[in-house]
């Protein structure tokens, strides 16, 4: 199996297991660099994978390239999922990593502040001009959807009177989002102007070339466009659609009261330990606690 028939081949593999383009994407890039890595430490073709290979890789991604535990560990999570390849396609019979390979990582409980509550609320004032712009943002800040939810709702996942959204995100995991009563408006004034637009998508969010797309939805990228433009006044610092996601996990949890578990129901996180690290622990405050000492 020639190496670029095998990569290809690992990729249909990752679609198949339902992996979204930005995690697959990246693992064929870091099994691409092993491979490199793999030739010119050995000088011939990658045939399977070993746990002492995958060790010495460990130890040069460390000393030699001076990478961080979290891209070390990232990497690893990639040559495992290709090692799941190659014993799926008999190429080789077992499973030569596991969690001990990984560097143990202390939980960051400190982190970036994420952005000040009046900036939000400036920021989704200048889209109060366009409904569709007003009503992405607004679901974005106050449900904590990821931008590829967000671009993948339907029209029939709107369930208003009832006050929540139907989503189906990572791994195909199922979740009903609330709707609070600022999401609810939003929404509620859009599909007014919705109903006007492309009927046949079937996508809550359609965009000016929407009638060539009958059936596709918005780009993840307009999110990321319609951020840069409404935050040129604003200026947030490294606003991303992500950012918004850290900034309702905080927001949930100091000013609503939400618990971690509620959190973790709405982002739809399996467990709260990735729900902690949304959530923004106030560095001025624990630096101010810190000099008291």
């Amino acid at each position: 199996m020639s190496e670029d028939f095998m990569l290809e081949d690992f990729k249909k593999y990752m679609i198949g297991n339902k992996l979204s383009d930005n995690t697959y994407n990246s693992y064929l890039s870091d099994v691409k660099q092993y491979i490199n890595y793999y030739k010119d430490s050995y000088g011939e073709d990658l045939v399977k994978l070993t746990g002492s290979d995958i060790q010495s890789y460990k130890s040069y991604l460390q000393y030699n390239e001076n990478r961080k535990p979290t891209s070390i560990n990232r990497k690893l999570n990639a040559l495992k999922k290709f090692n799941e390849y190659l014993v799926d396609k008999g190429i080789q019979s077992d499973i030569v990593i596991d969690k001990r390979d990984y560097i143990k990582i202390a939980p960051i409980f400190v982190k970036d502040d994420v952005p000040d509550e009046k900036e939000i609320k400036k920021l989704i004032h200048k889209t109060v001009e366009n409904k569709r712009d007003n009503c992405i943002l607004t679901i974005a800040t106050y449900g904590g959807l990821r931008a590829s939810e967000i671009v993948n709702i339907k029209l029939d996942d709107i369930h208003l009177e009832k006050r929540f959204i139907a989503i189906i995100g990572k791994g195909e995991k199922y979740r009903e989002v609330t709707v609070n009563d600022k999401m609810y408006r939003a929404i509620k004034d859009y599909l007014e102007e919705r109903e006007k637009i492309n009927q046949d998508n079937p996508y809550l969010f359609v965009g000016k070339k929407s009638k060539y797309y009958k059936d596709k939805p918005l780009s993840r990228n307009v999110i990321n466009r319609i951020l840069t433009k409404y935050n040129e006044d604003v200026k947030i610092k490294d606003l991303h659609p992500h950012l918004l996601r850290h900034f309702y996990s905080s927001l949930a949890y100091y000013k609503a009261g939400y618990s971690e578990i509620q959190i973790a129901s709405q982002l739809g996180h399996a467990s709260t330990k990735m729900t902690r690290r949304y959530i923004d622990n106030h560095n001025k405050d624990i630096l101010e606690l810190s000099n008291r000492l």
